[in-house]
């Protein structure tokens, strides 16, 4: 427009009129769009997300179904491993036992005559059992230097730990200090004295009067001892022995490399499944799932494109009408009246005759 509009008539302002309805119309239908392009785009996202988790769910899914078919198989065969391994734990342990038994058969003949000559001389003796035992011995008979120690840890429990639980357990919490130490005194004596007497006592009644028949039974002790050790010993390095030869174990290992064999062919025929499902079927399924879901998401897309396009294209006309709005109209008329209902009554005062201008209908618009 090249013109003032305020020296314009009704024209002027009618034309003024339908640019502003242009506008609004252009701004409403321009929001709308702009809302269903979001919603669209969400929507859109949405869509090709449940995709994407839809054939990943569904490949891992059916990828392991074809590995728990096969590990199913491998997991029966290594309980059966399991099985056999203790079968033929159990078949070696009684070999074992036996060869113990009948390489130690002499030894044991040996212990048991020993043990017959030691009941024996005791009963001769008229003496307890008790005199033939490991701890009668290696008290009142001390030898060696493992007998030296235990005698020497007898004496610690009796004559320091012993007293001290005694005097622990009794209830002198509340007792001075000064009590409190005589009372573990007295126990210390008492304990110590109990100790030795009763000491005494066994070595006056057994040692001092059977002396010779108790070194008799002190020497045979030794050998039963020795041939325990001997019997110890052979035990030991039976079960080191690493030859199986001798036990008959041939049919477990023979079940066991069969299983193990088994299981080698099962895992190879898993890995040439899973070979084939990750290059064939695994596209198979991506193929079919994209089939049935990427149709209406293609349609989705295209409706996406095409709001993109008509909401850019309304951008640009409310841009271009809000220009052609400001530059030919607000820069002469007041903001204000870019409202259809106010440019109603301006042309209402030129109708009714109460101005002939633009400026005027403004002017009786204010006045009013």
């Amino acid at each position: 427009m090249d013109k003032n509009i305020l020296s314009g008539d009704v024209g002027t302002l009618r034309e003024y009129r339908a640019l502003v309805e242009d506008y609004n119309n252009s701004k409403v239908l321009n929001d709308q769009a702009k809302a269903e392009e979001k919603r669209l785009e969400k929507e859109l996202a949405i869509n090709k997300k449940n995709l994407k988790d839809d054939i990943e769910i569904t490949v891992k899914k059916r990828r392991g179904e074809v590995s728990d078919k096969f590990d199913k198989e491998i997991d029966n065969d290594e309980s059966k491993i399991r099985k056999i391994r203790g079968q033929r734990s159990k078949a070696k342990n009684k070999g074992v036992k036996a060869r113990i038994t009948d390489e130690t058969a002499d030894l044991s003949a040996q212990n048991e005559e020993l043990k017959a000559n030691i009941r024996a001389a005791l009963k001769s003796e008229n003496l307890s059992s008790f005199c033939g035992s490991a701890l009668y011995l290696s008290l009142f008979f001390t030898k060696g230097v493992g007998e030296i120690f235990f005698c020497g840890l007898m004496l610690i429990l009796t004559l320091l730990i012993f007293p001290a639980v005694i005097f622990m357990v009794l209830p002198c919490e509340n007792l001075s200090h000064d009590v409190q130490k005589v009372i573990i005194a007295i126990i210390y004596f008492v304990v110590f004295v109990s100790v030795f007497l009763i000491y005494k006592v066994i070595e006056n009644n057994t040692k001092h009067k059977h002396k010779d028949a108790l070194l008799s039974v002190r020497s045979l002790r030794d050998q039963l001892d020795g041939n325990n050790r001997q019997i110890r010993k052979i035990a030991k390095s039976i079960r080191k022995d690493k030859n199986e030869d001798m036990y008959d174990l041939g049919d477990y290992d023979m079940k066991l490399q069969e299983l193990e064999n088994d299981i080698a062919i099962i895992t190879q025929n898993k890995a040439d499944a899973l070979k084939v499902f990750d290059e064939t079927t695994r596209l198979a399924i991506i193929s079919e799932i994209e089939g049935r879901e990427l149709p209406r998401i293609e349609e989705l897309e295209e409706k996406y494109k095409e709001i993109v396009e008509r909401h850019t294209e309304l951008e640009d006309t409310v841009k271009q009408l809000g220009i052609k709005l400001s530059t030919e109209y607000e820069s002469y008329v007041d903001k204000s009246f870019s409202d259809t209902a106010k440019i109603d009554e301006l042309i209402a005062f030129i109708e009714n005759g109460q101005a002939t201008t633009v400026a005027e209908a403004i002017q009786a618009y204010k006045a009013k």
